[in-house]
């Protein structure tokens, strides 16, 4: 079994940090103490880590961006059921990273942009739901092994 989501984005912030110039660790120490205020400080942070993930070297932005946003990955992770045999909860977890990277890479990005976390995580969310969809639809549609060899014998 792989580690939990937190141990890894850790491992890969640690080994993505040493990539980092000052000013950019001070960034991400700056969006990790902030808090979802009023003010509407980690929403600048988190847009600018966004636009770095977007602009800059990728792999290094995306641990960058995991690991500020594991907390609300692991809470929005709850609330979904694998599909065995097919997709264990590591699938999900997978797919549910895919698709926040997937969404840091293509939401739009307005002026006076509000609720950036909220809005990858929910993005992610629907992703996921809509491939856990396909899968359920897919799987009905299927016939087990056992129903055609009966078929066969027939």
């Amino acid at each position: 079994m792989a580690a939990s989501l937190a141990a890894d984005t850790r491992e890969a912030f640690a080994s993505a940090r040493a990539g980092l110039a000052q000013f950019e660790v001070d960034l991400v120490v700056r969006a990790r103490a902030s808090t979802n205020d009023a003010s509407g400080e980690r929403d600048r942070l988190l847009e600018s880590i966004v636009v770095a993930y977007r602009f800059g070297d990728r792999q290094l932005w995306a641990a960058v961006l995991l690991d500020l946003l594991t907390p609300a990955i692991l809470e929005r992770l709850r609330h979904f059921r694998p599909e065995p045999p097919a997709i264990d909860l590591e699938d999900v977890r997978a797919e549910f990273v895919v698709q926040v990277l997937e969404a840091a890479a293509t939401m739009p990005l307005p002026p006076d942009l509000r609720f950036v976390e909220r809005r990858m995580i929910l993005r992610a969310g629907q992703g996921v739901r809509r491939w856990l969809r396909k899968e359920r639809r897919w799987r009905g549609n299927c016939q087990t092994l056992e129903s055609l060899a009966e078929k066969e014998s027939k």
